[in-house]
């Protein structure tokens, strides 16, 4: 079974759930560089959200070794739960609507019957990221006085009335841009992983042709003989 697992094959659903990244990515980015341009509430919400991935990242590994029944009436109604409880804690929704649509993908492997093959590469997948999710947070939460605020100076902080805004606390609160920098580097990287391993994976079929061209006219030559 593993032996047959192609690690380069790219489902629909890898790009839908790249796609969804490299959105996040971007908006953790701008807001971080350039706050001013965003509502002040979705500053405190992208803080949230990275709480609120340290459950969620979880999911796509119990989705994909437990049986549909326990996902869809255990799992799915205790992950909804935390996904009501995330949306109390956040200001504007908007954010959660579109976070939800990447959650339900990674959720997929509970709605439908997927190979024994699928799923391995589905839970490495999902324990990866959870381990990166940890070792992540840890570093900047460690290294919080060393990461750039950019734009979320302290200053505009309180000139933008955000610690008005907010409906909790902590450092994620109190310093948005740590959360911020983790959310950019979390969705940013495998990004970038995934790019070049189409761009590699583009790079060994046109070698391939071009080694069976060469081969080809080799061939015709030696018939000619």
């Amino acid at each position: 079974m593993l032996a047959n697992l192609n690690l380069n094959r790219n489902s629909p659903f890898s790009f839908i759930e790249y796609g969804f990244q490299a959105y996040y990515a971007y908006v953790f980015l701008m807001v971080w560089t350039h706050p001013e341009l965003h509502p002040v509430s979705l500053i405190n919400d992208l803080a949230v959200l990275m709480a609120f991935e340290f459950i969620m990242v979880h999911s796509g590994v119990f989705m994909a070794v437990m049986p549909k029944k326990w996902s869809l009436f255990v799992f799915f109604p205790l992950y909804g739960l935390f996904a009501y409880s995330f949306n109390e804690s956040v200001v504007n929704t908007n954010i959660l609507y579109i976070y939800l649509l990447t959650v339900l993908n990674r959720m997929r492997f509970a709605f439908s019957n997927v190979a024994p093959e699928v799923r391995v590469y589905q839970m490495g997948k999902s324990a990866a990221k959870a381990v990166f999710y940890f070792f992540l947070i840890l570093a900047v939460c460690i290294g919080n006085s060393i990461i750039p605020p950019f734009g979320l100076t302290n200053e505009f902080l309180e000139k933008s009335h955000y610690f008005q805004t907010v409906k909790s606390s902590g450092l994620f609160i109190e310093k948005p841009y740590v959360p911020i920098c983790m959310g950019f580097i979390y969705y940013a990287l495998p990004v970038l992983y995934f790019i070049y391993r189409i761009l590699k994976g583009f790079g060994k079929k046109e070698s391939s042709q071009n080694g069976k061209l060469i081969f080809s006219r080799t061939t015709v030559k030696s018939n000619k003989f």
